[in-house]
């Protein structure tokens, strides 16, 4: 408890790889997305991330949640939901591919397939409001953007310099003692954990789950976490062992 900065984030390190015991296919990870990303009010649906509308304006692509039976099969119509890979493929080095860092349910996210297109690899940058480009890159939502910032947070501690937050957001690194950028912390003080996040996580933190990796997701457990490690603003301490 009383590590800080790249001590702590190297523990931490050792903590997810170490308990990431099964390795999903990708094939496997739809399996994970039906149980993870249910909606809570309704389990014939999904919940799509960046989505924010409740289909009422006949819009796909900004829907929030879709049946959970429409995934995308590679023949189906528009509206369909498939897997976003939120540390975008391309950005890894060397490319995420669908398995290992690119099979991984922590940054998968179900997605409507339209969105998950007009997202492509663009870098995360700053914005306001529901989700879409933006000059230098791709906004998030409001509703989405601690959760890209934990989910990136958590690519880079378990997979390091493969998933360097520099190559997927748009910000400056130089107050940071690694390759944090500000934008990443700044969400995730901003858009505190979901109950959503945190029901993802226990699924993945449970190996008697289906398709669960067995590994969690440090910076939804305490988003403090992060303020330890990168510094910046202070992040909730969901713990409440480091502010008082």
């Amino acid at each position: 408890m009383t590590l800080t900065g790249l001590t702590l984030k190297n523990a931490l390190n050792q903590k997810i790889v170490n308990t990431h015991t099964n390795l999903l296919s990708y094939s496997e990870v739809w399996t994970a997305c039906k149980n993870t990303d249910l909606n809570p009010d309704n389990s014939q649906e999904v919940v799509l991330v960046y989505g924010w509308e409740d289909g009422s304006d006949n819009i796909d692509s900004n829907d929030r949640t879709r049946d959970i039976t429409l995934q995308d099969n590679g023949s189906n119509g528009s509206f369909v939901w498939n897997r976003e890979h939120v540390y975008a493929k391309s950005l890894g080095n060397p490319n995420l591919g669908t398995s290992g860092p690119g099979a991984d349910a922590h940054h998968l996210r179900s997605a409507d397939r339209t969105t998950n297109t007009t997202r492509s690899n663009s870098k995360f940058s700053e914005g306001a409001g529901n989700s879409g480009n933006v000059s230098g890159g791709w906004y998030p939502g409001d509703e989405w953007k601690g959760d890209v910032a934990r989910m990136m947070m958590y690519m880079y501690t378990r997979y390091e310099q493969v998933c360097l937050p520099t190559a997927v957001g748009v910000g400056n690194s130089s107050l940071t003692p690694d390759d944090m950028i500000d934008l990443f912390l700044k969400w995730n003080v901003e858009d505190p954990v979901s109950d959503f996040e945190k029901n993802r996580n226990n699924y993945h933190g449970d190996t008697n789950n289906s398709a669960a990796q067995g590994n969690r997701n440090p910076y939804i457990d305490n988003p403090y976490l992060a303020t330890r490690i990168w510094g910046g603003d202070s992040a909730q301490d969901t713990w409440g062992i480091y502010t008082s």
